[in-house]
């Protein structure tokens, strides 16, 4: 039997051996919160590389118009900082692109790396340099689409992972139990409607803006639809459907209103892969038909292999007084949190 000197001695051990098998993890959570407004990049570097070519290329990449709103708003908001402001306040920020200009032996092959959690948890770090700003604009401009995209899906994970921490346990046991399907839900999220062909989540918010009040919608609409070919998959078939299930359960607030599809503005539509399988993502206006209200919407569709039915999961946005963009990058990430489940058995 052990004595009590060597049950103590093979207790510390095994803390110490816990202790080294979690000093990374408790590395990382040892780095501050990120701190900055969603959809703002931090850029640091001299004030000439920033008016310059670099600066240009930067403003290109990320200046572009995000997908489908109603007005221009660009993908990322540039905050320019020098490197002497680039201080202990500023080094936890969500999102920073660190570049420098310099003659030096690691200078001569212009890059751009991308790097995670540098100076604060769930960080995007993005650090480039060249020996000239022109071969440095190069070198970003080669990067500058994956740059857009990683940082694009960071802020949505962000906004899924903040959602996680306060969602409405009553509406997501209902969609496994009616839809077999998880999606992450806000709190203060509603059923909308409920049926057989249908599953119709309303959010209602009010911001303040200009010393009033104001309204903000967002809507989360699923639906499912046996699969009967790829074609199925396609930019008009996804339209039409859309269309179909809209002018049926989303009535507007007039008699003889409801959902559609604004087509003066060509919806965007791309192939995607979600959780290992083939998908497809659909961006568009949608208006109120015999109305006046309108919003952008964000739609992906996907096979569920178990019932051989297509699952459709949309979260659209009105918003009339405010910008959309980080509106629809939250219903986005709700889109996109959607995942298979199984309904409990009884005594489970």
């Amino acid at each position: 039997m052990p004595t009590p000197k060597a049950i103590r001695a093979q207790l510390l051990f095994a803390l110490l051996l816990i202790s080294g098998c979690g000093s990374q993890e408790g590395a990382r959570y040892a780095l501050p919160g990120k701190v900055g407004a969603s959809g703002e990049i931090v850029v640091v570097c001299e004030s000439a590389v920033w008016s310059g070519s670099v600066g240009d290329t930067l403003r290109s990449i990320f200046g572009k118009p995000f997908p489908i709103l109603p007005q221009y708003e660009p993908w990322f908001d540039l905050v320019h900082l020098t490197p002497e402001s680039f201080d202990r306040f500023w080094k936890p920020h969500r999102n920073i692109i660190d570049l420098e200009v310099a003659d030096r032996v690691d200078t001569q092959t212009a890059h751009a790396s991308i790097y995670r959690e540098k100076y604060a948890r769930n960080q995007i770090y993005i650090e480039g340099a060249a020996r000239t700003s022109d071969a440095l604009a190069i070198s970003l401009a080669d990067r500058g689409d994956e740059m857009r995209s990683v940082l694009h899906r960071t802020e949505v994970e962000r906004f899924g992972k903040l959602i996680a921490l306060d969602e409405n346990e009553v509406i997501k046991a209902e969609l496994v139990h009616r839809m077999h399907l998880e999606l992450t839900v806000p709190r203060d999220a509603r059923w909308a409607k409920k049926n057989d062909e249908i599953g119709w989540i309303d959010r209602q918010l009010t911001r303040m803006k200009g010393g009033d009040n104001h309204d903000v919608q967002q809507g989360f609409v699923i639906y499912r639809e046996p699969y009967l070919s790829d074609q199925q998959f396609s930019i008009q078939a996804r339209l039409d459907k859309r269309n179909t299930v809209m002018r049926k359960h989303l009535p507007g607030p007039t008699k003889g209103s409801y959902m559609t599809t604004e087509m003066r503005y060509v919806p965007s539509y791309e192939e995607v892969v979600f959780n290992g399988k083939f998908a497809s993502e659909l961006r568009g206006l949608w208006r109120i038909e015999n109305g006046y209200m309108g919003g952008p919407f964000y739609s992906l569709t996907t096979l569920d292999e178990r019932s051989g039915e297509l699952v459709t999961v949309e979260g659209y946005t009105y918003a009339p007084y405010f910008d959309k963009r980080e509106y629809m990058r939250e219903a986005e990430s709700i889109v996109r949190s959607l995942q298979w489940a199984e309904p409990k058995e009884e005594g489970q």
